[in-house]
């Protein structure tokens, strides 16, 4: 499935939020190369997997996530992975995500991956590659917050550390 961002009967505020993600993915792909240097990490797939759910969950915390964060989304995950994840890759990774939220509920695969990020021993990584996915798709807000700190404290992470994480990724 592609994921086509359309604005149709959106008005000015969509083409406003599109504007400010657009960049923030400008700036994503400035930050990319250091980025990636901290994301090299064992196991970096299976990381890589998780952690984008954790981009999903977070912005799923208002209920929904549209067709414009999941183009944020996809397009993050490529500028990130440096081509290694393709887009159609990027949209399937989403996809599963979406599946497994709706299977499950989001607060239970919140703390499923969260599990499987301390598992991994990279919560850290995790975390912070979330939150360069959230700044990208429109900011992160107080429900995409806890939903960070709710994964981070399933992946034995203080409040604390998740927040200094997530203003790192800013």
């Amino acid at each position: 499935m592609r994921v086509r961002v359309t604005l149709a009967g959106r008005g000015p505020d969509a083409r406003i939020l599109v504007r400010m993600a657009k960049r923030e993915i400008a700036s994503l792909e400035s930050r990319a190369e250091s980025i990636r240097a901290e994301l090299r990490v064992p196991k970096q797939n299976e990381v890589f997997k998780a952690a984008v759910e954790v981009g999903y969950l977070t912005a799923l915390a208002d209920g929904e996530v549209d067709d414009e964060e999941k183009a944020e989304i996809v397009r993050a995950v490529e500028i990130i992975s440096s081509g290694a994840v393709v887009e159609w890759e990027a949209e399937d990774l989403v996809e599963e995500c979406a599946r497994k939220a709706s299977a499950e509920g989001p607060e239970v695969r919140a703390t499923a991956v969260g599990a499987e990020l301390a598992a991994l021993g990279q919560a850290e990584a995790g975390i912070y590659f979330a939150a360069l996915v959230a700044h990208a798709s429109k900011g992160i807000d107080k429900k995409e917050a806890d939903v960070l700190k709710q994964i981070g404290k399933a992946a034995g992470l203080t409040a604390d550390r998740v927040r200094d994480i997530v203003k790192k990724a800013s």
